[in-house]
């Protein structure tokens, strides 16, 4: 039965890898189609091709993020119950590698999916400041940089909005593609969260494997001292055994001799009690002799 309950429980395991591993090949496609949309976009002369690309790429990025977020727990779910397992269990090893090969290849997607967005957003931004120089040809690179890091707080395409058509178009693409940069931040956030959180896990892993060894040693060590303990007690019993045989001996024998004192004061008594005095006897029969007169011899005369 516990081989059958052991063998249901490692299937489980690698049917729940299996699912896992094919989830962080669903986040690659995902992110391979993301990029691929972000080319799209950038290279985009169509208002409207690029409103549809831009839609679809947030579908994927919403898909994908909730996919990581999952795949995140399930797979720290793997490290604590491997945590918790004895080691004699026979899957501990699989498990182990299991669960480093999924770490890795997670870890490794959130790299990429991180690349891929660095990328957009260096490439949003060139493409805003080609756009800033537009409508301000003159501007130096600090004007430039404090624009990118701020853009609705430049005044420059308000300006020339009025001025000409071109920096009206201008405008209205930089603020898409400042919509864009910041949704690109956040993600980067995110990810970078999720990847220091990965890192963190494999610390918490050996901290818990850390855990469980003191935990083991500690219950050995009590274990070890309750035996000493219990030895003890045994010696202390046998020892107390020992004292309440003597003293039950000794006062056996106490009482045997008190016993035997009265016994011999009783018979003694006894045998006092029951023989004739002596000198009264004598007195008695002395009396009988002197009472007894002498007869006296008559000698008539012939």
């Amino acid at each position: 039965m516990a081989h059958s309950q052991g063998y249901n429980a490692s299937g489980q395991f690698l049917e729940e890898a299996s699912a896992i591993d094919q989830g962080i090949k669903k986040i690659q496609d995902n992110i391979g189609r993301i990029q691929m949309l972000q080319t799209y976009i950038i290279v985009s002369t169509s208002d409207q091709q690029a409103d549809t690309h831009r839609k679809e790429r947030e579908g994927l990025m919403t898909e994908t993020k909730n996919l990581l977020f999952e795949l995140k727990d399930r797979i720290k779910k793997i490290q604590y119950e491997n945590a918790r397992l004895p080691k004699n269990d026979l899957n501990l090893n699989i498990r182990k590698q299991r669960y480093e090969v999924l770490h890795e290849k997670f870890t490794n997607v959130l790299e990429e999916y991180r690349n891929v967005e660095d990328e957009y957003m260096r490439h949003q931004k060139d493409r805003m400041a080609r756009q800033y120089r537009v409508v301000n040809p003159e501007a130096n690179q600090q004007e430039i940089d404090d624009y990118l890091a701020n853009p609705s707080g430049q005044s420059v395409f308000q300006q020339a909005v009025i001025r000409t058509g071109e920096a009206k178009a201008a405008l209205a693409e930089v603020q898409k593609r400042h919509g864009d940069i910041k949704q690109i931040e956040q993600t980067i956030s995110e990810l970078a969260s999720l990847f220091s959180e990965m890192q963190l896990q494999v610390e918490e892993q050996d901290s818990v494997l850390a855990s469980v060894e003191e935990d083991v040693t500690e219950t050995l060590v009590k274990i070890e001292k309750a035996g000493d303990a219990l030895t003890h007690a045994n010696k202390d019993a046998i020892k107390a055994r020992k004292k309440k045989w003597i003293l039950l001996g000794i006062i056996s024998f106490i009482v045997f001799i008190i016993v035997v004192i009265i016994i011999f004061q009783f018979r003694h008594k006894s045998s006092d009690s029951s023989a004739p005095p002596a000198t009264t006897t004598t007195i008695t029969a002395t009396s009988n002799t002197l009472a007894t007169p002498t007869p006296t011899s008559t000698l008539s005369p012939p």
